[in-house]
């Protein structure tokens, strides 16, 4: 029996956790993660395909998507602050707990695009505590020094919670039994995740324990910001974070057209060709420990950033690579080449996206590991949520602009302009960070 449990821990070791593994709290914390992201994802994918089939329009998966946006406007603040003064064992508890109710609420309903719609903005309004209060619970049960590991190890989980979700429980529920015996999964799912986080104890104790004034949640929100906004690394990091996440769901919503007009793949089956992902994100989960050694937690999110900048100029340019690939005949084996257009285009797009999994990656560990570091822990929460506020605000516009002119324009041209874009604002912040601040120093 020994002999197994070490086994079984040697594996866990590959994936960079076996001494934060053997901290209880972080285990059941990590469990309670994986098992929410697994009912999360599964969900969010049927929603999307649901919404492509009923409505055949990239405007109305756009408007998905900013369905998942809009609570961030009007709950972030208050999630960032209700996080640093409550219980944040029990905050995930009671959102776990509504989730589950939600999910036997979409079942009863007819899930009309309308329902699916308020359905998003429920889920999404959950996830407002969820995530700043995940993210800032992490560093309640490990040492600072374990920060980067418990944080890899930490996205780790919730790769695997997506990968689950959507590649494996959504395209199976939605091919044999449908969408009704999936969210009652996902609800079951959230409630298992529910009775585990209520088991850590260091989770229990609250900040300060009281509920805060409107007037009181502005000026605290605000106090984090400008403690934020004080320390350029954390800062730049942050707003790396906030485009790159904006942009990722810009991609999510041109997707069904993308897999359609460009990949001539089904909606149902397009996430089969995206899976690649999944193995960029596993490398950067593993390697961003070492890169942060070597080049520092900045300059590693500034890594990611350009990585992922030049994945989106990649998937806008899929049609001119998918071509020169198909042109390729090495030592003229094939005649005219190993590859037809069609199936060129889909390397391309599997191959740029174990890229941009892996810059996603970069961004996401480092840039949480940065603020943790340099940031109070009585203000984390209200530091993520700032993250997730301007991240779904900082994409309203950009997505239905996205999704009009792609119906317009087409995807390609819309993907090359949003890399542009964002790597021109990012350049645009840094020099206005280091003119205000001509001695920091990012890196």
């Amino acid at each position: 029996m020994a002999e197994a449990r070490a086994r079984r821990i040697d594996l866990w070791h590959l994936t960079g956790g076996r001494a934060l593994l053997q901290k209880e709290g972080f285990r059941r914390l990590l469990m309670t993660r994986v098992l929410a992201q697994l009912g999360q994802n599964a969900i969010f994918y049927a929603l999307f395909v649901l919404v492509a089939q009923k409505t055949n329009a990239s405007i109305y998966t756009g408007l998905l998507v900013i369905a998942f946006a809009i609570p961030s406007a009007t709950l972030g603040p208050l999630s960032g602050v209700i996080v640093d003064r409550f219980s944040r064992g029990w905050l995930l508890v009671v959102m776990n707990g509504l989730r589950l109710l939600m999910c036997l609420a979409l079942v009863a309903s007819d899930q009309s695009v309308w329902i699916l719609y308020v359905f998003s903005l429920l889920l999404s309004a959950s996830m407002q505590f969820v995530g700043p209060a995940e993210s800032a619970a992490l560093a309640q049960v490990v040492e600072q020094d374990e920060l980067t590991g418990a944080n890899s190890l930490f996205n780790l989980g919730g790769l695997a919670g997506q990968a689950g979700g959507m590649a494996i429980l959504a395209p199976i529920f939605l091919k044999t039994v449908g969408a009704s015996p999936l969210f009652i999964l996902a609800g079951a799912l959230f409630a298992a995740a529910a009775v585990i986080i209520a088991t850590v104890p260091r989770l229990g104790a609250a900040y300060a324990p009281r509920y805060p004034s409107s007037a009181g949640v502005r000026t605290q929100f605000a106090r984090a910001w400008r403690a934020l906004r004080g320390d350029d690394q954390a800062y730049m990091a942050l707003i790396m974070a906030v485009v790159g996440s904006a942009s990722l769901l810009v991609g999510i919503t041109l997707l069904p057209r993308y897999a359609k007009s460009i990949l001539d793949v089904s909606t149902e089956n397009l996430i089969f060709v995206f899976s690649p992902a999944a193995i960029g994100l596993f490398l950067g989960l593993r390697l961003v420990g070492r890169l942060e050694r070597f080049l520092g937690k900045g300059r590693t999110v500034s890594l990611g950033f350009a990585l992922l900048t030049l994945s989106l100029l990649s998937f806008g340019l899929v049609g001119k690579l998918g071509a020169f690939l198909t042109h390729q005949n090495p030592l003229d084996l094939f005649d005219p080449g190993p590859f037809d257009e069609r199936s060129g285009r889909i390397i391309v797009t599997m191959v740029t996206a174990v890229v941009a999994g892996f810059a996603y990656s970069l961004i996401g560990v480092a840039s949480r590991a940065l603020i943790n570091e340099r940031i109070a822990g009585e203000m984390q929460g209200r530091v993520f949520a700032a993250l997730t506020v301007l991240s779904n605000l900082a994409s309203i516009v950009p997505l239905l602009l996205a999704g009009a002119l792609a119906d317009w324009l087409g995807v390609q041209p819309v993907l090359v302009a949003v890399a542009a874009l964002m790597a021109l604002f990012v350049i645009w912040t840094a020099w206005r960070v280091r003119f205000a601040s001509p001695g920091g120093a990012y890196g």
